[in-house]
Parts: C-alpha cells; sequence; structure tokens
C-alpha cells in the first residue's frame, strides 16, 4: 500500500506473518457475520459497535488472520489507517487535500479503522467532512471499510448523519460466555508470567470474571479482567508468592474500588442472615417494616423472586426523622459496600415538566445530549446500588411514567437510547404523605403496618397524588411508626456512640446518665420531626464537652 505514507497505516498481513498481533479466541456468530458480509458484492462495509474493552480491535486481527490462514481474498492488501488522520483532516487543507486524493485513488483492500468514534463524537462538523470524504470510498466494491466505535459514538453518527450509518453493516457485540472469558484469560497468562512464573488457576480466573461483572467501575471484560490478573501476578511476585489467590485479587479490587476487603470477599449468606439483627439493632422501632424490607431482598438474593426486575422497591411512608433515609443508608452499606452504591435524588428538584429530563438524559436533537441522564448515568456507573427517592411525591407527575419501566422490567431507556440494566438495585421511594393519618392512627394504639390499614386509609391518601398503576408496581409500601420517648432515648445512644467512634482519635468515651439523657431528651419528643432534634442535641453536646476539654487541658 504505497499509497499513504507507511507512518499512517499498518501493513496487517505484515504483522500477521511476523506474529506480532494478539491471538483472538471465541466470538464466532461475530466472526462468521463478519465474513459474510465481508464477501458481500455491495454493502460489505461493517461498523463494530461495543464498549471499550469488549474486544473489538482484536476480532477484526482475529477475523484478518483467519482470512489470510484460508487464503481468502488473496489480492486484498488488508490495512490498518491510524484514525488520528481524522482528527487532522480539514476539507480545504493541503492535509484534507491529500488524504482525499489517497482515497480516491485506493486499490483493493480491506481498510480498517479502530476506534473511529471516538474521533468525531460531539463535533458534528468533523463528522459531515469526514463522511464526505469517505462517500466514494464506501461505495467501491473492491474496498471494504471496517470501523470500530463504542454505543454512544454510534448513536450521536446516527444521529447527525444516518446516511453514513445506512452504507454499512452493523455487527453489535454480545457479552461472551464465561468459557470463553477463562480461554482469553488463559491465552494471556503465557505473555504476562514470562518473567513471573506465577500459577494462576481456572477458579482465580473466575473470581477475577465474578468482580469485573459485579463492579462495572472496573472496566468491561475481558480488557478489565486481563489487567487485574496482570497486576495480581505482579502483586504475587512481589510478596514471593508462587500462586495468585482470591486473596490477593480481592486486595487489588479493594484498593481500586474502595469497598472494604472483608465486605467484599465476605459470604453473601452470612450476610443475609444478619440483616435482621443488623438492621433492627441501628433502627429502632421499625421492626415490621424493617424485616419486609428483609425478607423481599432475600428472596431476591436466593434467587427466588423474578430476576428480570430490581432486587426491591418499596414506597416508604412516615413523618420526618423516623428513619427512613437512615434505613436505606444502612442497607446499601450491608448490601453493597460502597459509599457511591447510596445514590439519593431530592425529588423536589425535578418539580417541573423541563426537568424530567434531566433523570434519562435529552433525546437526539436537544441540548445536553452527549451528557447523559442523573439516573441512567448513575446505574450505569454503578448497577449494584440503593436509589434512594426522596419526597417522591414533589416530582412531576412524568416521573412516575419514567419510573413504571423501571419497577416493572428492571430496565430504563436513556435518552442516548441505551438500555440501562436496574436489575441489580433497590429502589427506595419516601414520601410524607398522610402523615397526619399516620400520627391519628397510632396515637389509638393501631397497627400501621395492617394491610388493612394500608388498603383503607393510605392507598386512598396515596392516590390522590400517584397513578394507581404506579402504586401498584412497588413491592411493598412501608409505614414507618412515629417515636415514643424511649425510642428517642435509645436513639440518642446509639448517636453518643457513633460520636465515640467518630473522635476515636481522641481516645472519647461518655458517661450517660440515663435519667438525666431523658430529662433532657423529654422537651424533644414531637412526632412531626422524630429524632432530628435529638440528633443535633446529641452532636452538638457531645462535641461541646470535647471541645471544652481540648481547650483546658
Amino acid at each position: 500500500m504505497k499509497t499513504f505514507k507507511k507512518t499512517e497505516y499498518n501493513d496487517l498481513r505484515e504483522e500477521i506473518a511476523l506474529g506480532k498481533l494478539p491471538k483472538f479466541i471465541g466470538r464466532t456468530d461475530e466472526i462468521n457475520r463478519l465474513t459474510r458480509i465481508a464477501n458481500r458484492s455491495i454493502n460489505n462495509n461493517v461498523i463494530l459497535v461495543g464498549l471499550s474493552g469488549t474486544g473489538k480491535t482484536s476480532l477484526v486481527y482475529g477475523w484478518i488472520e483467519k482470512m489470510i490462514k484460508q487464503d481468502i481474498y488473496k489480492h486484498l492488501s488488508f490495512v490498518q489507517l491510524d484514525n488520528e488522520h481524522l482528527f487532522r483532516f480539514d476539507s480545504g487543507s493541503e492535509e484534507g487535500i491529500y488524504f482525499k486524493n489517497v482515497m480516491n485513488e485506493l486499490p483493493s483492500c480491506v481498510l480498517f479503522i479502530d476506534n473511529f468514534g471516538r474521533s468525531i463524537y460531539g463535533n458534528p462538523s468533523l463528522l459531515h467532512n469526514i463522511a464526505r470524504l469517505y462517500s466514494d470510498v464506501l461505495k467501491n466494491p473492491e474496498v471494504k471499510v471496517i470501523l470500530t466505535m463504542e454505543p454512544k459514538e454510534y448513536n450521536f453518527i446516527e444521529r447527525e448523519y444516518p446516511s453514513f450509518i445506512k452504507v454499512f453493516e452493523t455487527v453489535r457485540f454480545k457479552k461472551q460466555s464465561n468459557l470463553e472469558q477463562i480461554q482469553i484469560l488463559e491465552s494471556k497468562l503465557a505473555q504476562l508470567n514470562k518473567d513471573h512464573k506465577i500459577i494462576v488457576s481456572s477458579i482465580v480466573m473466575q473470581d477475577i470474571i465474578t468482580y469485573v461483572e459485579k463492579f462495572p467501575s472496573l472496566g468491561q471484560l475481558p480488557q478489565a479482567a486481563i489487567s487485574i490478573m496482570d497486576e495480581g501476578i505482579v502483586l504475587a511476585k512481589s510478596i514471593n508468592k508462587k500462586n495468585l489467590t482470591d486473596e490477593m485479587i480481592s486486595d487489588i479490587i479493594s484498593s481500586k474500588i474502595g469497598i472494604p476487603k472483608m465486605q467484599l470477599s465476605g459470604n453473601e449468606i452470612e450476610i443475609l442472615k444478619n440483616l435482621n439483627q443488623t438492621l433492627n439493632s441501628k433502627i429502632i422501632n421499625q421492626t415490621k417494616p424493617v424485616n419486609k424490607i428483609i425478607q423481599t431482598l432475600q428472596r431476591a438474593k436466593l434467587g427466588v423472586r423474578n430476576p428480570n426486575k430490581p432486587l426491591g422497591s418499596f414506597l416508604i411512608l412516615g413523618p420526618s426523622g423516623v428513619g427512613k433515609t437512615e434505613t436505606a443508608k444502612l442497607i446499601s452499606e450491608i448490601m453493597f459496600g460502597r459509599q457511591e452504591s447510596f445514590i439519593r435524588f431530592d425529588m423536589s428538584e425535578f418539580s417541573q415538566d423541563h426537568t424530567v429530563q434531566r433523570l434519562i438524559g435529552a433525546p437526539a436533537g436537544y441540548s445536553g445530549y452527549e451528557a447523559g441522564g442523573a439516573l441512567t448515568n448513575a446505574l450505569q456507573k454503578e448497577p449494584h446500588c440503593l436509589i434512594l427517592l426522596d419526597e417522591i411525591e414533589k416530582a412531576h407527575p412524568k416521573i412516575f411514567d419514567i419510573f413504571l419501566q423501571v419497577l416493572d422490567d428492571g430496565r430504563l431507556t436513556s435518552g442516548q437510547n441505551e438500555t440501562v440494566d436496574a436489575c441489580n438495585s433497590i429502589i427506595m421511594a419516601t414520601s410524607n404523605i398522610g402523615v397526619n393519618v399516620i400520627l391519628e392512627a397510632f396515637n389509638k394504639g393501631k397497627d400501621i403496618m395492617d394491610i388493612k390499614f394500608i388498603q383503607e386509609k393510605i392507598i386512598p391518601e396515596l392516590a390522590k397524588i400517584f397513578r394507581l398503576e404506579f402504586i401498584n408496581r412497588f413491592d411493598s409500601i412501608l409505614v414507618f411508626n412515629p417515636l415514643t420517648l424511649p425510642n428517642l432515648i435509645d436513639i440518642a445512644k446509639l448517636e453518643i456512640k457513633k460520636v465515640e467512634k467518630r473522635l476515636t482519635k481522641h481516645n472519647v468515651y461518655f458517661d450517660i446518665n440515663i435519667k438525666e439523657l431523658e430529662e433532657n431528651i423529654k422537651p424533644l419528643l414531637d412526632e412531626r420531626f422524630g429524632a432530628r432534634p435529638v440528633k443535633r442535641f446529641i452532636e452538638e453536646t457531645c462535641e461541646s464537652l470535647l471541645v471544652n476539654t481540648l481547650l483546658n487541658k
């Protein structure tokens, strides 16, 4: 291929002969589809669409190697063109004219441009220039063009220049099988291990794959798994171990994503067994609603309930300060182990019609399209999460339509037309609707978690704001009890322990006089405000005592 400058392209036939390209494993369906498309007389250009790290580049290399070994396309050159030329291209520049002349004179070849979409994403004018540059090439049946790009880049091009997309066949990457992922790691092991000779079992490889699948922030398979195995081999060598172990891998994962190692490697069955005791020891006087949450999550985690829905969805009612948000935070911490896994939305910020799209992202053609939505972005980044919709009654009614899909099918379609999975999330919505009804019933000694009370008294209150089909999508409607004086004293004790824990470096311990504590808490009892005044009192009192002690040392 003499028409390009040597620094601007790779002769893939030559590189394969020299053994420079990586070995490719799996994706038989995609390889066969690529072969069929490339062998067609017309429309034989291909776009491979997949997330970064899923093996798009390796697949093209593997396909080309297969074509060469089978002696197919004897007359064709296999050329990888540096996509940097897309950044430098300007139709009126000398360099732009050079590339246009080269493109018009291309001999028969397979022309591969990796990460094509990265060069033009978000730049419509550059896209239009490049589309015009390639227009004649794409019409030439003797030149087969293969591009790779990510889904968001593909969607951008399809929106801005649909006629460009139409001259390609699109092949979307599916998730590879577990067996193929193991085979990929095994094939990479010799290369990564040439200076170390560390033994990596298939069990450890499976652990690595499981971690990457659970925590998308690590990256995409198989690239992320290869990277973690590489780091694990280096770690094993540095501490003079012959075997890479799951414990070493959990050390690496913990440092990468910030989950404590104990939480990361904990037995999920044990966590589920202890969930009742853990939550009810920290959430005061809410045993019935908390147990309802626990039962739902246990069924989900043990695979008993419908897997095509969130792990659990709950509409939680009750006065302010009774533990609704605190319950959500604790469940997120116990189930997922990361601060980033607790995602709170103040629904009063989504009360206007025009703010609705902020959750899922603006549709194509509107300002902010590329930025995505707050909810869809959060789920893509942290699919294993708890989403708290605080004061949901303050949201615009259109918001409820968005959540119908999430609560029913465990998925959400973003403004960029991407499907976002919510099946590994927990959805909690809080509301102060019906507080007066709840307080009146509680003060009369009624069981406010009783099904009959919820159906006859609470649902009519909810129906004033929400459509019944929306209310019916939640797994449970939970009513939290107002707090009594003994409850507030128990909460005060817990808050004092939190302060002591926070001030560990000062070796602080508070000697509690229960009677005196009760006398101070009693004036703060107000069913409308719950535990919040008590928490403020404990924090201010304890911190003031410590400050006085430190200043008088």
